[in-house]
């Protein structure tokens, strides 16, 4: 059982869930363009209706309360509250202060993510992470939000998963918005989104009385497969921090977290790219590295390690038949919620919650009108043991599932499924899954 403090909730995002892209004043964004390249999207969907959350947010804090959540996780759309001139979009600034006011209603807490993937496009034909103005922008744009919410949210993350923004948007360019850099444009850009961040946390201290902040990375934790051998565990902790100059360096997890927790980029990092470091002031540094409350983190899987006879770290393979979701990258493996929040408080010494972590399924409507999930159950059930057994051992502050809703899978468009709540697309009718049932009741017993 968590402590009676221990946070439950449920995240979404803006883009996936709102629909409305051409209401009250919202200019397009990367997803917007992102949507229309053919080929772009395994369904050809895009966000324009999804779960049409805009209009419907009260019937969605009806849902919110119903499941017994106390806190909710939603982001803000940028291009929804900052116009092409940059200035305030009132319209879109009322939504947002509506929906908390809501939420409010039910004593829910909302904690809201500045950036979830949805720069205004014309930000990207400005350069987007690569213009060395987007902090200030993104500044500009913290400050605009944070006033607005001004007694409503205390609990802010500045940016969700940037080794997806950069590694997917940038590299193998299969998430907006689909530019890809070279590697010294990729270190380039990855400093001044984390000049972003640092900007961000100044402006939210300064307007955010009693403020709460954090960032939210994800990571894929590596599991021994041997818990006693001691030389594995240092082995696999070493291995998911490691930099390495490889084709994946942007979904690394110390190029962003060391500079934001500890002050600095890893020494390795200065070593491997030593030729194409971007312009790294020591006052970007101080800067980039403001106090943090929270270590937020976004787990979903793993992979296994072991030790060949020269005592050299071996990733296995999964065996066949070895349980998985409905999406290529999701592999069960419940000890990630063991793992990855011991790594990373044994290298950044500060409470963590999860941020993320969710199972996609195939789900269907039965012939009574319900929506039977028992695989989500029973990821839901383990992943929580572990976290739980964790908890025992490091101060672990709260879960939110990913997500409440079923919604725009991003590449995957519309057919993925990682919602508590079943969305028919074509009527808009939200049908609870048998996992809400077991999540409220999870939520009321306090743990598994």
């Amino acid at each position: 059982m968590f402590n009676k403090d221990f946070i439950f909730g449920c995240a979404t995002a803006s883009y996936q869930i709102e629909g409305s892209i051409n209401k009250d004043g919202k200019v397009e964004n990367i997803w917007d363009r992102f949507t229309k390249t053919p080929g772009k999207i395994l369904d050809n969907s895009d966000g324009s209706v999804v779960c049409d959350s805009y209009i419907k947010y009260k019937d969605d804090c009806k849902i919110l309360a119903n499941l017994g959540v106390k806190a909710y996780r939603f982001s803000i759309s940028w291009s929804r509250v900052i116009d092409e001139s940059n200035k305030p979009n009132q319209k879109g600034l009322d939504y947002y202060i509506n929906l908390c006011k809501e939420l409010l209603k039910y004593n829910i807490k909302p904690y809201v993510t500045l950036y979830h993937w949805d720069m205004p496009m014309w930000l990207e034909d400005l350069g987007g992470f690569l213009n060395d103005d987007i902090s200030n922008y993104f500044m500009h744009y913290t400050d605009v939000v944070t006033k607005a919410l001004d007694g409503l949210v205390t609990d802010y993350i500045t940016i969700n998963e940037p080794q997806c923004i950069m590694f997917l948007g940038h590299n193998i360019c299969n998430h907006a918005p689909g530019v890809k850099y070279n590697d010294k444009d990729m270190l380039h850009a990855i400093h001044n989104l984390l000049l972003c961040h640092g900007k961000a946390v100044k402006v939210i201290r300064e307007n955010v009385k009693n403020s709460k902040i954090g960032f939210a990375p994800c990571s894929r934790p590596m599991i021994p497969t041997d818990i006693n051998n001691k030389l594995l565990y240092e082995k696999c902790y070493k291995e998911y921090f490691n930099v390495n100059r490889d084709n994946e360096y942007a979904n690394d997890v110390s190029i962003y977290s060391d500079p934001i927790f500890l002050g600095d980029y890893p020494k390795e990092y200065y070593e491997i790219f030593k030729d194409i470091l971007p312009n790294i002031k020591k006052e970007d540094l101080e800067l980039i590295h403001q106090p943090l409350d929270y270590i937020y983190q976004n787990i979903y899987s793993a992979t296994f390690y072991s030790l060949d006879k020269s005592n050299n770290l071996v990733k296995e393979a999964f065996p066949f038949g070895y349980p998985e979701g409905n999406i290529d990258w999701l592999q069960v493996v419940p000890k990630a919620l063991y793992y990855g929040p011991k790594y990373l408080y044994e290298r950044y010494k500060l409470p963590i919650i999860i941020s993320e972590n969710g199972f996609c399924n195939n789900d269907i409507v039965s012939l009574d009108n319900k929506v039977h999930d028992p695989e989500r159950i029973d990821y839901i059930n383990r992943y929580l043991i572990e976290l739980d057994r964790v908890s025992k051992e490091i101060p672990i502050k709260g879960y939110f599932y990913w997500s409440l809703f079923d919604n725009f899978e991003w590449s995957y468009g519309l057919k993925k499924r990682f919602g508590l709540v079943y969305i028919d697309y074509n009527t808009g009718k939200r049908i609870e899954k048998d996992s809400y049932f077991e999540y409220k009741k999870i939520i009321e017993k306090g743990g598994i």
